[in-house]
């Protein structure tokens, strides 16, 4: 059984909770409704941190580490690709 604990919260924002859909269906719980809205929390934080990437600044802070793929790590999926073009 899971650790559970009691927030005091408005009664509007409960109301508020109550109506969240997510994927475009209602959550059955407050506590579903929370932890939804802190994975999309976090998702939007992640993906707002990858668009702030510069790329060639990535590649080249990759090659200094010694992370970057070298030349022939890729050939499987490489093969993969070059055989969904060739069927499309």
């Amino acid at each position: 059984m899971s650790e559970t604990t009691t927030i005091t919260i408005a009664r509007a924002t409960r109301q508020r909770l109550g109506r969240v859909t997510f994927n475009g269906k209602p959550l059955k719980t407050a506590d579903e409704t929370v932890a939804a809205l802190i994975e999309e929390h976090e998702r939007r934080q992640f993906w707002e941190a990858m668009d702030a990437i510069d790329p060639d600044e990535y590649e080249a802070q990759a090659r200094d580490e010694g992370s970057w793929p070298i030349e022939g790590e890729y050939a499987t999926e490489e093969q993969m690709i070059q055989a969904q073009e060739t069927t499309a």
